[in-house]
C-alpha cells in the first residue's frame, strides 16, 4: 500500500503528550507547578499560543489546573474517577441510552463481584460491609435512606479487586444515584416497605459472603437487582439517561 503523505499531529498535541506521559509516570508529581511558560516554550521550541493550547488539552483531561494571576501557572492535578463518570454519563445521554440498559449493566457487573467476595471472604471487606448494613438499619425512610441503600451497591464493586470494574461501576453509579432519587418514592408505606426489604437483603448478602456461600449470594443478588429494577420503573415516566437532566 502506497502512502503519499501523513499529517503530523499538531505541535500542541505533541507537547501535551510529552507532559501527560511525565505526569502518568510520576515525573511531574501531583500538586507541583509546571515550569514557567517561557521555560517550557524554550524547551519545546514552541510559541506561547501553542503551549497554551497544550495546556487547554491537559486541563480538559483534569491533568492540570491553570491558575490565573501574577503568581499563577499550571499546577499538576490527579484525574478523578468522578470526571470519568460525568463524561461517560454525558455520552450515554447523547446516545439516548435507556435507564433499563444501565440497570441491566449493573446486574452484569455486580453479581459476579458478589460471588467473588463470597469466595474470597476477605475480613476487611466483610467488616466494611457490616458497618454499612448496620448504618442502614438505623435509617428512617427518606432521601437519605435511598442514598444510603444505593451506596451499598457502590461498595460492592468498590471492594472488588478489579480496578477496571471499579471505575466502570462508578460511572454507572453516578447515573443510578440520580435515577433512584428521581424515581424512587421516599415517603409512604411503599417507600418504607422497599427500604426494609433492601436493608434485609443487604444483611443476608453480607451473611452469605461471611459464610462463603458464593452461589447462593450470586443468585440472591441477581433476584434483588431485578426486583429493584421492576419496583423502580413501574409507572415511571423517565426512560432514558437524558431524562434525568430535566
Amino acid at each position: 500500500m502506497e502512502v503519499n503523505s501523513l499529517r503530523e499531529p499538531k505541535m500542541a498535541e505533541r507537547v501535551a503528550t510529552v507532559l501527560r506521559r511525565m505526569m502518568v509516570r510520576g515525573e511531574l508529581a501531583e500538586g507541583t507547578m509546571l515550569p514557567p511558560e517561557s521555560e517550557l516554550m524554550e524547551r519545546f521550541g514552541v510559541s506561547r499560543p501553542t503551549l497554551r493550547e497544550a495546556f487547554r488539552v491537559l486541563e480538559s483531561e483534569s491533568l492540570i489546573n491553570v491558575e490565573r494571576g501574577v503568581r499563577g501557572g499550571a499546577r499538576v492535578t490527579r484525574p478523578r474517577r468522578q470526571t470519568l463518570a460525568r463524561y461517560a454519563g454525558l455520552i450515554l445521554e447523547y446516545e439516548g441510552v435507556t435507564l433499563k440498559d444501565v440497570y441491566d449493566a449493573r446486574v452484569t457487573i455486580e453479581v459476579p463481584v458478589v460471588v467473588q467476595l463470597a469466595t474470597k471472604r476477605n475480613p476487611a471487606v466483610i467488616a466494611e460491609l457490616e458497618e454499612i448494613v448496620e448504618a442502614e438499619s438505623q435509617l428512617e425512610p427518606g432521601t437519605e435512606a435511598v442514598d444510603q441503600l444505593t451506596d451499598f451497591h457502590a461498595a460492592i464493586s468498590r471492594l472488588s479487586e478489579n480496578k477496571t470494574l471499579q471505575m466502570i461501576n462508578e460511572m454507572l453509579h453516578h447515573i443510578i444515584e440520580k435515577a433512584n432519587r428521581s424515581l424512587q418514592p421516599t415517603t409512604g408505606a411503599r417507600a418504607e416497605q422497599a427500604a426494609r426489604k433492601s436493608a434485609k437483603t443487604h444483611r443476608m448478602i453480607v451473611d452469605m459472603i461471611k459464610a462463603g456461600e458464593a452461589e447462593r449470594a450470586g443468585e440472591l443478588w441477581s433476584r434483588h437487582l431485578r426486583k429493584a429494577e421492576e419496583f423502580l420503573f413501574t409507572g415511571a415516566e423517565l426512560s432514558t439517561v437524558v431524562d434525568l437532566l430535566e
